[in-house]
């Protein structure tokens, strides 16, 4: 049975890591005030705000401060905090202080210390200060979680290989209710409310919701919409004969996946089916060309090549795919100007698309994961084009 989170053995090695980079660059320690970098390493999440919320990391030791509506969660004896200290709100409570604090406890407000950002991010109206008006040390800002969270453990790709399942559950639903003159919102709503009870019924106490968002998001554009590719409109009514291009996200343990497809109204035009069975070689090509030790930009090369020789290059937007995990966006791309070779466990969205105007837009997306010796497709819903006919 696939566990629903992170063991408390992999957040000590995360941490271990981070340390043993830290002190390759002369750091002492660290602080991360990122939400996702303080869940990544401790396994503690919360919902970011305007209230600064910091993770210390040093030899030994590891300690937060939160504000007072954060502590009892934040002291959950799953997460790996030795030490909460809180403050009762921002702008009162002079939350930095805490963390200057903080640091002079661990042994790290006169060295140096690196840090994800310097002080808490500026969201929802704060203002400061940085950490380094408040202590004495030398702080340097380092990217090393964005850097270890490129490539997933066996843990995290079980959680990701978890979250492919439902949504494959997810999509089918969202194509049976599809029909002429609903709306997507209306047809969202309901297809995740569905799709989220067995869901959670089969994964039963062991599911925890790790952020704001919907455990299963089933989204879609239609008709003319779908010529733009992050169009946010929901409201466009379907009609007989339009493109739908879908996508489905569900989260299981803090970690999501990504299942996209193209499907047709009722009928499909000569033209649409042409332009989609090059989307779908295309996406193909895309998957063939991924292993280890492929130079990541060679994987959009061989997209870009055949686009070209079927003339429609012009339509394209956006690269074959990124990388995901925590975030439905994380690096590397696949991107002809992404430098570097693909390595195992690393995972991607697979998503070469074109956007064809007063014709429709055409994408199927799926979430690979390269292994040592090439790589396994984790979402399978059927691709061919008489399968996704509404």
């Amino acid at each position: 049975m696939t566990e629903l989170s992170i063991p408390e053995t992999e957040h000590r090695r995360r941490t271990r890591d981070l340390l043993e980079r830290a002190d390759g660059d002369g750091y002492d320690g660290l602080v991360l005030f990122g939400a996702l970098n303080i869940h990544y390493a401790s396994g503690m999440y919360h919902l970011p705000t305007e209230r600064p919320v910091a993770l210390g990391i040093a030899d030994g030791r590891i300690e937060a401060v939160v504000p007072r509506l954060e502590r009892e969660h934040a002291e959950r004896e799953e997460f790996l905090i030795d030490e909460v200290t809180t403050y009762f709100e921002y702008p009162q409570g002079d939350p930095m202080e805490r963390v200057a604090e903080m640091c002079d406890r661990l042994g790290l407000a006169e060295g140096s210390i690196a840090v994800d950002s310097d002080g808490s991010p500026a969201r929802n109206g704060y203002t400061g200060p940085a950490l380094s008006e408040l202590v004495d040390a030398e702080v340097g800002v380092e990217a090393y979680i964005t850097e270890m969270r490129e490539t997933k453990s066996d843990s995290e790709i079980d959680l990701i290989r978890e979250a492919s399942v439902w949504a494959n559950l997810g999509h089918r639903l969202l194509q049976e209710r599809i029909e002429p003159g609903r709306r997507p919102i209306e047809v969202r709503a309901e297809v995740e409310a569905e799709a989220v009870k067995p869901m959670l019924d089969a994964l039963g106490d062991r599911y925890e919701i790790r952020s704001w968002a919907n455990p299963m998001q089933c989204l879609f554009t239609t008709g003319d919409v779908t010529e733009l590719p992050h169009s946010m409109d929901q409201t466009t009514r379907i009609e007989r004969g339009d493109n739908i291009v879908t996508i489905v996200k569900p989260s299981v343990g803090g970690y999501t996946t990504e299942l996209e497809r193209t499907m047709f109204v009722a009928e499909v035009s000569d033209e649409k089916r042409e332009y989609f069975e090059i989307m779908k070689e295309s996406q193909e090509i895309a998957i063939d060309a991924i292993g280890p030790g492929v130079e990541y930009a060679a994987v959009e090369e061989a997209v870009v090549d055949y686009y070209e020789e079927q003339g429609v290059t012009e339509y394209t937007q956006h690269h074959v795919g990124h990388n995901i995990g925590m975030e439905g966006h994380e690096r590397p791309y696949l991107d002809v100007d992404q430098e570097g070779e693909i390595r195992p466990g690393e995972l991607f969205t697979v998503e070469p698309g074109f956007y064809v105007p007063d014709v429709g837009g055409f994408r199927h997306s799926d979430t690979v994961v390269v292994t040592e010796d090439g790589t396994e497709t984790l979402t399978d819903y059927p691709r061919d084009l008489e399968s996704l006919i509404v």
